[in-house]
């Protein structure tokens, strides 16, 4: 077994402890191994554990899993779309652009109650990334990412700027807000779950469809255009793709950091830089960082819950930092 091989065993192994460990931890309620095991073999909807994990737990962990993996393989389009490896999915915008439609329509200044959030934070995330690429030249013949990148900053602030006045205006609705700001999976239900899974894999899908010409464009489109890409249509899609997995995980989560910038690193180290592996490692270590975030952001102030937006900006600052000092970027 070679050294990538066991790079993604031991990443499966950490994914299904993690998935054990967020079912079973912090619960007022004892739980035990036998009843995830009974849950997940053998269901007894009369069984006060079994439900707990079945309507509590698991749309959480699922979804806290599916958005880990959805924001890390974002954050490897946006790397490879821009040929940076600092860049993340909020370098389109998208973060702020869903942040802000939930905040302007919690306000009531966008009169969209009868419209689902998912619907409204998916909407802004999608409209600030075409933004972005309109504004950053990205339909041009010649795309440059430093302009992309320019044009994500000024879109990025100016949307932050919206979200921060629609607080101080919300008035009673502030703290949930705020709350939902900061990134949380503790109120995620079956609902949220199955609008979260349909989208997601179609991101995904397109993700991987797309890995063989990721790796054309890191040559340089020079290069990539002389060996017949077409890399125009690689780049629309690998921003489809970003707005998917991103405006959805956001829609259902908050916008959450770090997942989509400090996990790609990480994996670049240890699969390389070839996209077919890069992808999938990368979505399994989104979970991964995800799945123990969650468990953890209901272990530091037991029995109240931090949200886990907090526990992976705390996470992945310091890993950011000490990969930074050691890769000299």
């Amino acid at each position: 077994m070679n050294r990538i091989s066991i790079c993604f065993v031991l990443l499966a192994g950490s994914v299904i402890a993690g998935f054990c460990f967020s079912m079973l931890s912090w619960s007022s309620f004892p739980l035990s191994r036998v009843h995830l095991w009974g849950y997940l073999t053998a269901f007894d909807s009369n069984n006060m554990e079994q439900q707990i994990l079945a309507t509590l737990r698991a749309p959480r962990v699922y979804a806290s899993m599916l958005i880990g993996a959805n924001l890390a393989i974002a954050g490897v389009l946006m790397q490879g779309l821009t040929r940076n490896p600092l860049a993340s999915p909020s370098v389109l915008g998208i973060n702020a652009g869903a942040a802000c439609g939930m905040a302007l329509s919690s306000i009531g200044f966008l009169s969209l109650d009868s419209v689902p959030n998912v619907v409204v934070a998916s909407a802004g995330g999608i409209a600030s990334g075409v933004l972005v690429m309109l504004l950053g030249g990205f339909f041009s013949p010649r795309p440059h990412p430093l302009k992309l990148v320019l044009a994500g900053i000024a879109v990025n602030a100016l949307l932050i700027g919206m979200t921060r006045a629609s607080v101080i205006l919300a008035d009673d609705m502030a703290y949930s807000v705020i709350y939902w700001l900061s990134g949380s999976v503790s109120n995620i239900e079956w609902q949220q779950w199955h609008q979260l899974w349909p989208v997601s894999l179609v991101g995904i899908a397109i993700s991987i469809a797309i890995a063989r010409h990721l790796n054309l464009i890191a040559l340089g489109d020079d290069v990539a255009i002389g060996l017949g890409l077409n890399v125009a249509f690689t780049r629309l899609c690998a921003c489809v793709a970003i707005v998917l997995l991103t405006g959805v995980s956001v829609s259902v989560a908050g916008p959450i950091g770090f997942v989509g910038l400090i996990v790609p690193h990480v994996m670049r180290q240890l699969v390389g830089n070839n996209a077919l592996l890069l992808i999938p490692a990368s979505g399994l270590g989104g979970a991964l960082l995800m799945v123990w975030a969650d468990g953890l952001s209901r272990g530091i102030a037991f029995p109240a819950e931090t949200a886990v937006g907090v526990i992976t900006a705390l996470i992945g600052t310091p890993c950011f930092i000490l990969l930074a000092v050691r890769s000299r970027l």
